[in-house]
């Protein structure tokens, strides 16, 4: 049969080994539409080639916005709002996604977020603190909210470390040098996945010297400054209605004996419900050692894996996803599930 006896939208052969070519957690979307494409339609484009891997297998090796903690959700969860202080609204998923079901249309939507900071990729590391940050991140819980990251955060010691911090800002570096870091966390109860608004967020972690602030010479403050009157990388924050916080700060240094975490307590009503800790993926930490803001203070002694604190437990529960922005930035993230 010609191409002109076919009747209107009949299915061929060839356009039926297109639709079967879709791969697996690839952008389901943009597949659809590619194998939509003819060339004898009015636009002439060519047909697309079959790739030789996928959009994801192609940033493999960089840093990945692609989480755990952003995982598809449990029906109910909440899919957080963007904050004030960075995000952007959740990118659109293309027509050609209706076609598949719930499930592949979340991996369409999560690819989508992905690739609008994919010119990040070639951008160098942002330094100088956070007044390098640009801000207009994706939102890093706009493809399902919570999902399968609804099971309990685990808790770790408080540490030797903490003190009061100043009132709730949402910036805590207080100009220090250093990787620009945004920190954005959904804290939800981890009984039907609810999110938790005013939750107070109270975090502390070194500055890019390995230094806690407020602390005279020690294990807080092994360089033996004068930080003593000093709260930087310290701060509180109350989450929104939908149990979204955003901080901007700067990637912790390291000092002997512990992997490079930030400490966190969440705090509703007053009442503590988790003091824990969180950590980063052990190859993001060796790149960014190697900036010019780290890469003095020499190669680090302890891992994620080394980290006696970390013993025992599973550490993936405790490392946040993150991505490179188009600013450089770092934008690091995680959700915090507390008891019922």
């Amino acid at each position: 049969m010609s191409a002109d006896q076919r009747p209107p939208h009949a299915l061929t052969r060839r356009d039926a080994l297109r639709l079967c070519l879709v791969p697996v957690g690839a952008a389901t979307a943009g597949w659809l539409v590619a194998c939509a494409s003819d060339p004898s339609s009015p636009t002439g484009e060519p047909e697309p080639s079959e790739p030789d891997e996928s959009p994801r297998d192609k940033d493999a090796g960089k840093v990945s916005s692609a989480t755990p903690d952003a995982a598809k959700p449990k029906p109910g969860s909440p899919a957080a709002a963007d904050a004030a202080t960075g995000g952007s609204q959740t990118p659109s998923v293309d027509a050609g996604a209706q076609v598949v079901d719930s499930a592949d249309a979340r991996v369409a939507t999560s690819d989508a977020s992905v690739a609008s900071d994919a010119a990040a990729a070639d951008v160098p590391w942002a330094s100088g603190g956070t007044k390098s940050m640009q801000g207009n991140y994706p939102d890093p819980f706009a493809t399902g909210g919570a999902g399968a990251a609804c099971a309990l955060y685990p808790a770790l010691t408080l540490g030797p470390c903490y003190s009061s911090g100043p009132a709730a800002r949402p910036d805590i570096s207080d100009g220090m040098t250093g990787l620009p870091v945004r920190l954005s966390f959904l804290v939800v109860r981890a009984d039907g996945c609810t999110p938790v608004p005013s939750a107070e967020v109270d975090l502390w972690h070194t500055g890019s010297n390995g230094v806690y602030s407020a602390f005279a010479s020690g294990i807080c403050n092994p360089d033996k400054l004068d930080v003593v009157s000093m709260r930087f990388c310290r701060g509180t924050q109350v989450t929104d209605a939908k149990g979204r916080v955003d901080f901007s700060t700067i990637y912790p240094g390291w000092y002997t004996g512990r992997s490079i975490h930030i400490h966190f307590t969440v705090r509703v009503a007053g009442k503590e419900y988790i003091t824990s800790q969180l950590f980063f993926d052990d190859a993001l930490t060796e790149e960014i050692l190697l900036q010019p803001d780290y890469k003095a203070r020499g190669k680090r002694d302890t891992t994620n894996k080394t980290d006696n604190v970390l013993r025992g437990t599973t550490v993936s529960n405790f490392v946040m996803a993150s991505a490179k922005r188009h600013d450089g930035a770092l934008h690091a993230w995680k959700v915090l599930s507390l008891k019922s």
